[in-house]
């Protein structure tokens, strides 16, 4: 959703702005295009294989700089009052998803990993290996959604007692033996998706995130969020509209409608936009 991103984050080209998910830096590139020559944009990503990837226009121009952190640690990066513009495209970039080295995707074999940053927690494997059957159940019915949570659970502690569960594919196989085909979503999408979540503590970075943001952006910056499901979005949402939060007393408006939604020609170039929302909204105090 790079078109709607620009024309509702970029409020000033001159301004410095944040994009707290760098990833392949795509949205960085369009931000950058955007600046004229005193306006700054600061790159934020837990992953360090990032540092490695960044475009060579990026890597040349002096007004951009890329910190390798967790988004919840942006206040470290700027100070308060000082940012016009903070994105945070929440999820996994595609060159996560598509390494299968990282254990991201369920169409792919590879290691039960799913961190963003590999040198640091606990790993997937880790996690579904030693957690008790109640919190696997926990996480898959409140970050996943997953109906059947509760099966799953029951058979991933039955499987690892005889032989710890290590692969992407073993997973799935679980899953699979839980929950029929129906339609075109593949089963192991929300146990997928809350393992991920849990493993990277996705939750709480979000809510640290948006407090961050709310004390960094000038009273008429903007905060720009694209969440793929309505977990992430509902607590956008709320943050938005003043509720929730946990200390401050900034205001926001919304801008461009309650949320936006990718075109029908994004849709069909990139298909994993189908299910993004992005809600924008201004600093009015």
């Amino acid at each position: 959703m790079v078109k709607e991103v620009l024309t509702y984050l970029v409020n000033d080209k001159s301004g410095i702005y944040m994009d707290c998910t760098f990833g392949a830096g795509g949205h960085s590139q369009e931000i950058m295009k955007n600046l004229e020559e005193n306006g700054k944009l600061i790159g934020v990503d837990r992953d360090p294989d990032v540092k490695n990837k960044i475009p060579v226009s990026l890597r040349n121009d002096e007004r951009f700089s890329l910190v390798k952190d967790r988004f919840s640690n942006i206040q470290y990066h700027a100070k308060n009052a000082s940012i016009d513009g903070i994105l945070v495209d929440l999820g996994i970039s595609s060159t996560q998803l598509d390494n299968l080295e990282r254990g991201f995707s369920f169409q792919f074999q590879g290691p039960l990993d799913m961190r963003m940053d590999q040198s640091e927690g606990m790993s997937a494997e880790q996690w579904i290996n030693t957690a008790s059957r109640k919190e696997i159940e926990k996480v898959l019915w409140e970050l996943g959604e997953e109906r059947a949570s509760r099966k799953i659970a029951k058979i991933i502690c039955e499987k690892r007692v005889k032989q710890p569960i290590a692969s992407t594919e073993e997973l799935v196989d679980i899953v699979l033996s839980c929950v029929p085909r129906r339609g075109k979503k593949h089963p192991a999408t929300n146990t997928f998706r809350a393992i991920r979540m849990q493993v990277n503590e996705e939750m709480e970075e979000l809510n640290s995130v948006l407090e961050s943001a709310s004390y960094l952006l000038r009273v008429g910056g903007r905060l720009a969020i694209i969440s793929f499901h309505s977990i992430e979005d509902r607590v956008v949402k709320r943050f938005i509209q003043g509720k929730d939060r946990i200390a401050s007393s900034v205001s926001f408006k919304t801008i461009g409608g309650k949320h936006v939604k990718p075109s029908r020609e994004e849709e069909k170039v990139n298909p994993r936009s189908r299910s993004a929302i992005l809600r924008v909204a201004e600093k009015v105090a």
